[in-house]
């Protein structure tokens, strides 16, 4: 039987993160600069009010890089660099009071695109806050203290072939990106990779909803994506390789999402912890058609001591070469489903449940190293399940199997 699962505390920089998000929403924010609206090359933290295009890179900038003024704009960084300095603190600038230390920041302006260029080495890469039907659309932003990109209360808008690289003040802190308090946000075709988080949604209090987060890659993060008080999301065709986990439903819980059809492989310990799907809490998601390969843990895990998961369904994945089992439902899940998942060649057992009000319908386990199938007194057999060729001869306990 696999150790217990524990909950996962959010990295420091996100709690200085919701401090920060706060004040923008309890304060005025004085930005600072001047306005670039007909001035042709911006300068470090102007702000500009007309469609703009960079022509050279911007570099050390000591505050803000560039700061949107104005409703319908377009920011063209035409391939270039906006460039902070570093942990250098941002000169003249009261954190109490303004938004300090973003490359690109939009507090409240609607229809703006900012394209085509790199951000580094700020607080906060690109920052959307109280905006909707924004683009930001082939930014790279690597290497800041907190954050690659984010949206905070963003609404109907899109961010897709971006990149996040490298952000975040130690290996397991900071994120590629964040989408919080926001809503109907689409999040496609980027790239997220030595992040602390690849993809975080949603927060304790400010809760992300009704977003898609499709065809994503993310790569060697301590967790590829966090849905965290993130309810009618969905995740989609996303590829994860190499992270610690490859997509956690954490510690506030999050209801009703859908998590279909990504591919999940080597999800290692030297990340994180070492799972495809972890559900410490959280109630009716759907965990569906998904490839999940070679995990130093579980493949898929529900339901951990003292914390409810309830409702979820967890239904046709192929599951390969788990570490432990290929899925695991602890004790305190309740009316999980898991039906017609296929798992082999895991080092334990194919799937392992705990949870008595469980019903387990028409899966396969083959080639296991444990059991097939191993299932506490009283779970609900729903019939058609199948378990061959696994380590322990009876296959199965307390259900029937064919084999």
């Amino acid at each position: 039987m696999p150790a217990k699962l524990r909950l996962h505390a959010a990295p420091a920089t996100l709690v200085f993160l919701a401090v920060t998000l706060a004040l923008a929403v309890t304060v005025l924010v004085v930005l600072s600069g001047a306005e670039a609206a007909g001035q042709g090359q911006p300068k470090c933290g102007d702000k500009i009010t007309t469609d703009t295009t960079l022509h050279k890179d911007l570099l050390d900038c000591p505050n803000n890089g560039i700061v949107i003024g104005a409703d319908g704009i377009t920011l063209d960084l035409n391939g270039h660099l906006i460039d902070g300095d570093g942990e250098t603190p941002a000169a003249g600038c009261n954190p109490r009071k303004e938004l300090c230390d973003v490359g690109v920041l939009n507090r409240g302006h609607e229809g703006v695109t900012v394209r085509h260029g790199s951000v580094r080495q700020f607080l906060v890469g690109v920052w959307a806050l109280s905006v909707s039907h924004n683009r930001l659309l082939g930014i790279s932003s690597a290497g800041n203290e907190c954050c690659g990109l984010g949206f905070f209360r963003g609404t109907r808008s899109v961010m897709r072939n971006s990149s996040g690289r490298g952000n975040g003040g130690a290996p397991d802190e900071g994120n590629g990106m964040f989408l919080i308090a926001s809503h109907h946000v689409r999040i496609l075709a980027n790239s997220f990779r030595n992040n602390g988080d690849g993809i975080f949604v949603g927060s304790k209090g400010a809760e992300a909803t009704h977003n898609l987060i499709k065809g994503n890659l993310l790569s060697r993060n301590s967790n590829a994506i966090v849905l965290e008080s993130s309810d009618r999301n969905r995740v989609r065709r996303n590829r994860s390789v190499r992270d610690g986990i490859g997509v956690l439903v954490a510690l506030h819980g999050a209801q009703r999402n859908v998590i279909a059809r990504n591919r999940i492989v080597h999800a290692t310990q030297a990340r994180g912890d070492g799972q495809g799907i972890e559900v410490p809490r959280g109630s009716h998601n759907v965990i569906a058609r998904n490839s999940i390969r070679d995990t130093s843990q579980n493949a898929i895990a529900l339901g951990v001591e003292r914390v409810r998961a309830v409702g979820n369904v967890v239904r046709r994945n192929h599951i390969r070469g788990a570490g432990k089992d290929g899925v695991n439902v602890g004790g305190q899940a309740k009316r999980t489903l898991l039906r017609g998942n296929r798992v082999s060649h895991s080092k334990d057992d194919g799937l392992d449940v705990e949870g008595r009000t469980t019903k387990l319908t028409k899966n396969r386990a083959f080639r296991n190293g444990d059991l097939g199938i191993e299932a506490v007194p009283g779970v609900i057999d729903g019939g058609g399940n199948i378990a061959r060729h696994n380590g322990d001869p009876r296959q199965c306990t307390n259900i029937v199997c064919n084999e």
